[in-house]
């Protein structure tokens, strides 16, 4: 994967493909019509990117390398940035870019350095097809609709596993009614790294229970008949008072007798008022306590660390 001499003598080839006297079949060549000035400066940048790359420093030379190919988009300058590209573990993006390449058609007459970049695509796309590796996610449950999230950018899931970088990655799993959860994975080149994650359902919030709302009910009614019945009852009292001052026949032990009576629902209904209250308190109570409190837990693993949480 080395440039140096065989990088060399692909861009001599360029600027011999490129002279003044086979300027009309070179500029479909060249694949524009790029300057002579543009040409010189992307030969200076790729020399620039092979040194910056035999001493694997491989950001600066990828950011000179496209340079490079924004000035000459050929296929020996792209080459030069798959390459780099996969040294720097980006081997999705380097793989598409060598696919390119390799897949442009030739023009009549191409140079001769030019084939050989399509050559070396090839030959690229072939190795990093055997590197990339892929990552299976098996959830339990495994609800209709959930998404998968890979740092952020969702991805389809399939039997086989999704193509990804090596390295480390966040993975994220959405799916209606369910926590999401979201968990910290590295996956090596070559491999099928499998993660399992564990879907939690969301608490559901079914309304108060029976006991509470037959307590609250239960406690207005009985407010409602204690407080009729001690008003009739306090009515039928004052009414014997004064039978009995006037000392008329209203003024009886059968008075009395109702007048107790009607206190004595007045008091069963008071007392079912606040029993009812008690029941339907102590029932939110319990739901309350029963609700899950927010929470964070971690889960580590084989080759990851989890975090899942309810709120």
């Amino acid at each position: 994967m080395h440039s140096g001499p065989r990088t060399l003598m692909m861009i001599a080839g360029l600027i011999i493909a490129a002279s003044p006297a086979r300027a009309g079949e070179d500029a479909v060549a060249a694949g524009g019509e790029a300057d002579e000035q543009a040409r010189i400066e992307a030969r200076e940048l790729v020399y620039m990117g092979d040194e910056l790359f035999a001493q694997k420093k491989y950001a600066e030379a990828l950011r000179t390398y496209q340079r490079a190919e924004r000035l000459v988009c050929v296929p020996t300058t792209s080459i030069e940035v798959a390459k780099t590209l996969a040294a720097i573990g980006r081997l999705s993006e380097a793989r598409e870019l060598a696919s390119t390449i390799a897949a442009s058609r030739a023009p009549p007459g191409e140079p001769w350095p030019f084939t050989q970049a399509r050559r070396r695509a090839d030959a690229l796309h072939s190795e990093l097809d055997d590197r990339i590796p892929r990552l299976k996610v098996r959830l339990t449950p495994s609800p209709a609709g959930a998404r998968l999230k890979v740092d952020g950018q969702e991805v389809k899931t399939s039997a086989e596993g999704s193509l990804i970088d090596p390295g480390n990655h966040w993975v994220e799993v959405e799916a209606d009614g369910y926590v999401g959860a979201r968990q910290r994975v590295y996956v090596p080149e070559r491999e099928v790294t499998t993660l399992d994650v564990a879907l939690t359902p969301e608490a559901r919030s079914g309304g108060a229970s029976a006991w509470a709302i037959g307590g609250f009910v239960a406690s207005g009614a009985g407010l409602a008949v204690g407080l009729g019945a001690g008003a009739a009852y306090l009515s039928a009292r004052s009414d014997l008072e004064e039978a009995c001052r006037q000392r008329a026949p209203g003024c009886s032990d059968d008075a009395r007798g109702s007048a107790n009576a009607v206190g004595w629902v007045s008091n069963v209904g008071f007392g079912l008022a606040i029993a009812g209250a008690a029941v339907g308190g102590l029932a939110l109570g319990l739901e309350s306590a029963r609700a899950p409190a927010s929470s964070v837990t971690w889960a580590v693993g084989p080759g990851y660390i989890g975090v899942r949480g309810t709120l």
